[in-house]
């Protein structure tokens, strides 16, 4: 009980609301608890590591259109929350659980998600450019359309990642790195094979 409330005063103390943010200047209590409306929130920079913003019963976190880029969210406890058009570029989710998330149109540019957990998840259109994937688990996650590529700065790394069933039709996957994978996709964008374990463009 005290490991939540710590965290909801955590979540209290990072935010700092904008003038679309539901409408009223302070959060209101119910916000800051697991489950809670962030949405269009900005907790840049917020450190959030370990914090737990599932929802009881099927009131799941609403972070859409938050802005948490660069926040710590190392470990976080993500599953099924709204993180739609959610700015996370250069945030550390390394480790998080993002289970079912819903991530349309989120920008994650630049992000630390090695052995976070994406199963499931909704990440069509998500700008993933210069990310770290190693050992990423999207089993069954959906990327259709999502920006994988690289940048002059820095390789987006799918080495490791498990992408049993994964959905990668129409996802730009220029110049990234994806070698000794757990499990292939189950589509590719024309012009990729899995072979050995390993994404290549042909």
């Amino acid at each position: 009980m005290k490991k939540v409330l710590a965290i909801a005063g955590l979540i209290a103390l990072s935010i700092t609301p904008t003038s679309s943010f539901s409408d009223h200047l302070e959060p209101k209590e119910n916000e800051t608890r697991r489950g809670g409306n962030l949405a269009h929130t900005n907790l840049r920079s917020a450190n959030l590591s370990g914090a737990n913003l599932i929802g009881a019963f099927l009131f799941d976190a609403n972070l859409s259109g938050a802005n948490l880029s660069g926040a710590n969210l190392i470990g976080a406890n993500l599953i099924g929350a709204n993180l739609i058009d959610t700015n996370l570029s250069g945030a550390d989710l390394s480790g998080a659980d993002l289970r079912r998330a819903k991530l349309r149109d989120a920008s994650l540019n630049g992000t630390d998600l090695s052995g976070a957990d994406f199963s499931g998840a909704d990440l069509r259109s998500t700008d993933l450019s210069s990310t770290n994937l190693r050992g990423t688990d999207f089993r069954n996650a959906s990327l259709n359309g999502t920006d994988l590529s690289d940048s002059a700065l820095r390789d987006a790394d799918l080495s490791g990642a498990d992408l049993r069933s994964t959905d990668l039709s129409g996802a730009d996957l220029t110049g990234i790195t994806a070698t000794n994978l757990r499990a292939c996709p189950l589509s590719l964008p024309n012009g990729w094979v899995c072979e050995n374990n390993s994404l290549i463009q042909r």
